[in-house]
């Protein structure tokens, strides 16, 4: 998948993006709400990476339209977050039925609309390409920044979530409320 806004590029994330993307993924102010830092070294990381290259091949040979997305600044060419477009993990990490959309950035780009501006990118490819009824923003409870990022793109606030990532903020909106936005 290949996503492109006015200042970002998204595409699928490659092996070899693990050393150009750690920075941020090592930064305990970027992962504060992800789960902590959970690869500080490299090589750990770049297994790590693997994983998640390896699993979203899986996903596209199954035809399934899944994707972890590296994020570009066009200014400066250089990676700068990462979008998500994905089942949400149960509690046990298996794949509900239920999709979401993510978002993270490098602390150094926070407070440009990168966030909104990906979030609007990766709604289209939810109603778009994936042809979605429906989508999800999960957030952590005490993520404000990132909540204020959802009501931008017109999501709704329903019940919590229980999954993989704890009990999270979950911010649902359907096709009709995005083409009514258009």
């Amino acid at each position: 998948m290949r996503l492109e806004t006015e200042r970002l590029v998204l595409r699928d994330y490659e092996r070899e993006d693990a050393g150009p993307v750690h920075y941020w993924h090592r930064d305990p102010a970027v992962m504060a709400h992800l789960g902590g830092v959970a690869h500080p070294e490299l090589a750990d990381f770049e297994r790590f990476m693997d994983t998640i290259v390896s699993k979203y091949e899986a996903y596209r040979a199954e035809r399934k339209p899944w994707s972890a997305l590296v994020v570009f600044e066009r200014a400066s060419w250089r990676p700068v977050g990462t979008g998500l477009l994905k089942p949400i993990p149960s509690v046990d990490d298996e794949d509900l039925d239920e999709i979401e959309i993510g978002w993270h950035l490098a602390r150094h780009v926070w407070g440009r609309g990168y966030a909104t501006e990906m979030g609007h990118a990766l709604l289209d490819a939810a109603f778009e390409v994936a042809d979605l009824d429906h989508v999800n923003a999960l957030v952590d409870p005490a993520n404000d920044p990132s909540a204020r990022v959802c009501e931008r793109l017109g999501m709704v606030e329903r019940e919590p979530l229980e999954c993989r990532y704890g009990r999270v903020r979950r911010f649902v909106t359907t096709r009709e409320q995005w083409r009514a936005l258009g």
